[in-house]
């Protein structure tokens, strides 16, 4: 972590134990020996099954008991400690410590921002997650009745456009803790979210361009909407997932959307039997055509 005054040991190439304290100013230290800004004293390592323990003793400015601490493991590079993993459990390790009573507690900032990032993954899940999928349903195959027409527009639009809004709101929290976490980027998970804003936006954008059902550019326009919507949805599902090993929740909460995906998918199988048969029969008496002599089923 930035500006960390670390104790740092790691295993040499010959097997001895080295430690020593460095001072890391970046995100790619050279991990040098330096000293501390507080006197440090008997610094050395031991490894026992397993298990690297640092000796040292520490003399704190002003006399004080607590300090605040972060521990981590990380792989070794040539000869040299590298860069530790970001996911959570690096990202969470770090307390207040008071050697007078020996007691290590999660700071509160520590605490607010893990708040934030469950705030991030609850708003994005139920957005892109949940609303966008269940509009997709809804415009697919209730449409089919006529005697939902024109519930099912409003239905799906009500969906989508709280999907993009809630969305919006999990995509700010997202920059909000990137900003905050200089050094630390889930490359992959950052790229997915903000293609998926981009394409949400061109989506709302959609519904403001979208042409009458007579005109000639409306089964363009309808490639362009189903295409750029199951986009979304599969890249959705794909980055939600990507949070959970960030975020690593319990693991009731993977479980549970898991659960939410699944039944989604089974209603719309079963809508999908429900509703092929009815769109089949109006294809051959010639009912449901658009313009182009498309047929119209699906949003």
């Amino acid at each position: 972590m930035q500006g960390t005054q670390a104790l740092v040991a790691f295993q040499a190439s010959n097997g001895t134990f080295v430690a020593y304290t460095t001072q890391l100013s970046s995100y790619t230290p050279s991990m040098a020996p330096e000293k501390l800004t507080f006197d440090v004293s008997g610094v050395s390592a031991e490894q026992a099954n397993g298990v690297a323990t640092i000796f040292a003793t520490l003399t704190l400015p002003g006399n004080g008991t607590k300090v605040n601490q972060v521990w981590q493991a990380g792989p070794v590079s040539n000869g040299n400690p590298a860069q530790h993993p970001t996911v959570a459990a690096n990202t969470n390790s770090h307390s207040s410590l008071d050697f007078l009573t020996g007691e290590s507690v999660s700071s509160g900032g520590g605490n607010s921002r893990l708040r934030r990032k469950n705030t991030h993954g609850v708003l994005n899940a139920v957005s892109w997650g949940i609303l966008m999928p269940l509009g997709a349903i809804i415009a697919r195959y209730v449409k089919v009745f006529p005697s939902a027409d024109p519930a099912w527009f409003y239905l799906h639009v009500a969906c989508q456009c709280s999907g993009y809004i809630v969305g919006v709101a999990g995509w700010g929290t997202g920059l909000k803790l990137g900003s905050e976490s200089a050094g630390i980027t889930y490359h992959s998970h950052r790229n997915i979210g903000i293609t998926l804003f981009s394409l949400a936006t061109l989506q709302v954008f959609a519904l403001l361009l979208r042409p009458n059902k007579d005109h000639k550019y409306r089964f363009y326009w309808k490639i362009y909407h189903h295409v750029i919507g199951y986009t979304i949805i599969v890249l959705s599902i794909i980055n939600i997932f990507k949070g959970f090993d960030i975020l690593d929740p319990e693991k009731k909460w993977k479980r549970a959307y898991i659960g939410v995906i699944i039944a989604l998918g089974v209603v719309a199988l079963l809508l999908e039997a429900i509703t092929w048969p009815i769109v089949i029969k109006r294809r051959r008496s010639g009912e449901d055509k658009s313009h182009h002599g498309v047929n119209s089923y699906g949003a």
